[in-house]
């Protein structure tokens, strides 16, 4: 098989030269694979052989079988051995992204200040955690910022308060430039806000491709429509 081939030269490759590269990209093929703890093997390696990308991987790694906690500690402790080093920085954005977003941890705060600039999810959780914590305008302010600097996980959050707030133009106006700017999901809010205003056709073309781009609500109201009633 096609795959096996390609695990087979990537574990060739990380058998030569045993870097952070090389093994980084054979714990990917592995996990593509479906062998995860064969995967979580060689980043430990990687780790132990002073390569950072190894801690980073291995906390990916568990995160996505489940263990948020294993997960948040690994990044944690790969920021302390980075101390000044200016990834330290997406390594505790990415620690607090997961406490907020995992386990609704308010203490992520400080890691989502230090990390919103490496890792744009952790801005948008910081304005998140603001507004829950009834602290609004920062938390706009902070989105405002991220779209201010392209960074698309702002666009979303920020265009669904606009829209909420009433100011429909310029919701669909971010709304627009998200998915321009390959946020697939905005497509669907886009589509709902069309339909809000009285347009339709042109939200029925949006709900396609929000659906196209994987959007489940998107998926699921196609499925209960006949085809024959939309217009695409």
């Amino acid at each position: 098989m096609q795959e096996d081939v390609e695990l087979r030269t990537l574990r060739e490759a990380w058998s030569t030269a045993r870097d952070g590269v090389t093994g980084t990209r054979y714990a990917e093929g592995l996990r593509a694979a479906g062998e995860i703890e064969a995967a979580i093997a060689v980043c430990r390696e990687v780790a132990e052989l002073g390569y950072f990308a190894g801690w980073y991987e291995w906390a990916w790694l568990e995160h996505g079988r489940g263990d948020v906690r294993r997960a948040i500690g690994l990044m944690e402790e790969v920021a302390e051995l980075l101390d000044d080093d200016p990834d330290r920085a997406y390594a505790l954005g990415v620690a607090g992204h997961w406490r907020w977003d995992d386990l609704s941890d308010v203490g992520s705060e400080p890691l989502l200040r230090v990390g919103m600039d490496a890792y744009p999810d952790a801005r948008a959780d910081l304005a998140h955690l603001l507004m829950a914590t009834g602290r609004r305008e920062e938390g706009l302010r902070v989105l405002a910022d991220g779209v201010r600097d392209g960074q698309v996980a702002c666009m979303l959050p920020l265009a669904n308060i606009l829209s909420e707030d009433g100011e429909k133009e310029a919701a669909e106006a971010l709304y627009r430039r998200a998915f321009e700017a390959g946020d697939s999901y905005s497509a669907w809010n886009l589509a709902v806000l069309l339909w809000e205003t009285g347009r339709g056709d042109e939200a029925e073309q949006w709900v396609w491709k929000a659906a196209e781009g994987g959007d489940d609500l998107a998926i699921g109201y196609l499925s209960d429509v006949d085809p024959s009633d939309l217009d695409r």
